[in-house]
């Protein structure tokens, strides 16, 4: 008995985007769909500049010049993300867009609730909270639970983009 396999065909057909991943279509029919958080250029990029992108590396690559971003297929299949650099910004700290949950759980801190207060509310552990705030503090490149308070406060926070 033979069978013959389908010869993979790792070249960009089409990029699409949602609210949290990018997804790329390769030409042998596979979808690669990875966190958008893992590009932070891309991931506080406008939809306009999102939608922006060519085919670049014989096809392998893609590339978003408004953004200097560039991204290939081997990359994405592996899960390389992106270097942590951001663009400078008048805070020294990230830009990014926060999901509905990350705004309700930073008010919740904003409001002075300790993580196991915040756990009894939300009805999960206190080890999940501080997971939770961990991952935060991470990805907007903050110290504590105050630079959280301040990064929302309506005078610091002119400017930054929120779901």
């Amino acid at each position: 008995m033979s069978f013959s396999a389908a010869a993979a065909d790792e070249r960009v057909l089409e990029v699409a985007f949602s609210d949290d991943a990018l997804s790329v279509s390769l030409r042998d029919g596979r979808i690669i769909t990875v966190p958008l958080v893992w590009y932070p250029r891309l991931l506080t990029a406008t939809p306009a500049q999102r939608t922006n992108w060519k085919v670049a590396g014989g096809g392998y690559g893609i590339h978003w010049p408004e953004l200097d971003e560039d991204l290939s297929t081997e990359g994405l299949l592996r899960g390389a993300r992106s270097p942590k650099a951001h663009a400078p910004n008048t805070s020294g700290k990230a830009n990014l867009v926060l999901s509905d949950r990350d705004r309700h759980f930073a008010s919740l801190i904003a409001q002075g609730l300790q993580n196991r207060e915040i756990a009894a509310l939300l009805g999960i552990s206190e080890q999940a909270v501080s997971t939770h705030l961990r991952r935060m503090l991470r990805t907007l490149r903050l110290r504590d639970r105050h630079e959280i308070v301040e990064y929302l406060s309506p005078a610091k926070s002119a400017g930054r983009r929120f779901k």
